[in-house]
């Protein structure tokens, strides 16, 4: 009789798991005591009957590896960051976020779920994507900040966890590693993003024979447009795209299939070149005032612009209006190109207060009946349009050397490798590996080059190995910064 008893209350135990809710996202991040329990060693199963559903743990985790070949799922706790393993087979249920029936396959790594679970044996009973997160799915011209740790998506700036899950290809990798041309999928709570799964990561890129088009311009499936250098090696998102270069009217095009982490290597000197061509271009400018320069050089757009075939880039500024910098394509005979320039926030906000003043001053008038108040009125007027005429040159002065200032901070940031700024950016390891900034080679690892603020990609290469690139977000503090990185993996013969 005591045996007897002692099984049904087992048997009651186990089924009431079963039966509880799954409760709020909340609630499982701040009362998670048994899956920091959870041990990560391989112990003899509890010989118990495996019953669908059965479960006497819940938890709010992150996906963090899958093994189908050992059957087993690694998850990351939210709150701890304490790692387990549980053991899934074929009466593990998975759902997403709407409750339809996902596969394990289907489960992404890095998204955030609700795990039960089984402690005895680590068995898992369920997972489901947890609906109270935030997610976004395939992102693309996203916004990183590594030095802040903070991701903008969209309009919205989120913070990224310490402990963040980053996967590509099946493999955890860094957020260094993670390139904004990448396509990513996002998963957090409330401002905090806990798990980022890269969907199209970035291959590479090695042009030979190049020396006809170094000066011109190569363009990767629009998504990368580069002045053509000796001995680049350009990052370029994953994918099959058209790639395009061309210098002083000439071009050739490809289309290449670029996979994840590899390198592509196209000979230029196999290509067929067109002959130079020169398309007559019309620009229709609002306002009809403004100033264009064509790759650095002013033209006159009073009457048409003869311009090679190709790629160019365009930069309009007109006193009072945003400055319009883009590239465009000449590859036709003739063509127009209008362009409707955007008024300013200071020149906005000083139409605005031209009306406030205008109408007050109607005002005024109306009210004032004596002649002297009229006269101090327009002597008033006078002084203040005086006054603004001063500080529109001032202000028209300030934005010319702003937009000198920002001319002079790009070519200070193109110029990063070869300027002699006191302060030196070190890669120390891998040894013996080239290494490239933004494509352009800087040397053979110990390396270093100039201390300029901004976000850059050092790609590392080395022959019979996969390349690999880093994000780095360089500060302004006035000291040296030395980074070392993991080895390059050797490529399989």
């Amino acid at each position: 009789m005591i045996g007897c008893a002692a099984a049904v209350m087992l048997s009651a135990l186990l089924f009431a798991g079963c039966a509880q809710g799954t409760g709020s996202f909340t609630a499982l991040l701040t009362n998670q005591p048994d899956a920091a329990d959870v041990q990560d060693t391989v112990q003899e199963p509890v010989n118990v009957m495996k019953q669908k559903g059965i479960y006497d743990s819940e938890d709010a985790a992150v996906v963090v590896k899958k093994d189908a070949e050992s059957g087993t799922v690694q998850f990351q706790n939210i709150m701890s960051s304490r790692r387990y393993t549980l053991n899934y087979d074929g009466a593990t249920t998975i759902y997403d976020k709407n409750d339809q029936a996902l596969s394990m396959e289907q489960l992404k790594e890095g998204s955030v779920v609700t795990v039960r679970f089984y402690k005895p044996n680590k068995s898992l009973a369920y997972v489901k994507e947890n609906p109270d997160c935030i997610s976004y799915n395939n992102v693309r011209g996203y916004d990183m900040d590594l030095r802040s740790g903070t991701i903008t998506v969209g309009s919205t700036v989120y913070n990224i966890s310490s402990h963040v899950v980053v996967v590509s290809d099946g493999r955890e990798t860094d957020m260094m590693e993670v390139n904004q041309m990448d396509e990513i999928s996002v998963w957090g709570y409330k401002n905090m993003i806990y798990g980022i799964h890269v969907e199209k990561g970035h291959g590479y890129l090695r042009l030979q024979n190049e020396d006809y088009f170094v000066n011109g311009w190569i363009d990767v499936g629009d998504r990368v447009i580069r002045k053509v250098a000796d001995d680049m090696l350009l990052v370029v998102p994953e994918g099959t795209h058209t790639v395009t270069v061309s210098h002083k009217g000439s071009s050739a095009t490809q289309e290449i299939t670029f996979a994840r982490n590899e390198e592509m290597a196209w000979d230029l000197g196999d290509v067929e070149i067109t002959v130079v061509q020169k398309g007559t271009v019309i620009f229709t400018l609002t306002p009809a005032t403004a100033k264009v320069s064509i790759d650095g050089r002013a033209v006159d757009v009073s009457k048409p612009v003869e311009i090679e075939y190709g790629l160019h880039q365009m930069r309009i500024t007109a006193d009072g209006y945003d400055t319009v910098a883009q590239y465009i394509r000449v590859a036709e005979p003739s063509a127009n190109i209008s362009v409707e320039m955007e008024k300013s926030e200071e020149e906005k906000s000083e139409e605005a207060g031209d009306k406030s003043s205008d109408k007050k001053d109607e005002k005024d008038k109306d009210d004032d009946v004596e002649e002297e108040e009229e006269t101090t009125v327009k002597k008033y007027q006078s002084k203040h349009l005086d006054e603004e005429e001063d500080v529109e040159e001032e202000k028209s002065s300030e934005k010319d050397n702003a937009d000198d200032e920002e001319d002079e901070d790009k070519e200070k940031k193109s110029s990063v490798a070869s300027s002699t700024d006191k302060y030196k950016v070190y890669i120390d390891a891998p040894d013996g590996v080239e290494a490239y900034l933004d494509g352009s080679y800087v040397g053979v690892t110990p390396v270093s080059f100039n201390k300029v603020p901004g976000s850059y990609v050092v790609t590392l290469r080395k022959s019979g190995y996969q390349p690999r690139s880093y994000t780095l977000q360089i500060d302004d503090e006035k000291k040296d910064v030395n980074y070392s990185f993991t080895d390059l993996v050797k490529l399989e013969e």
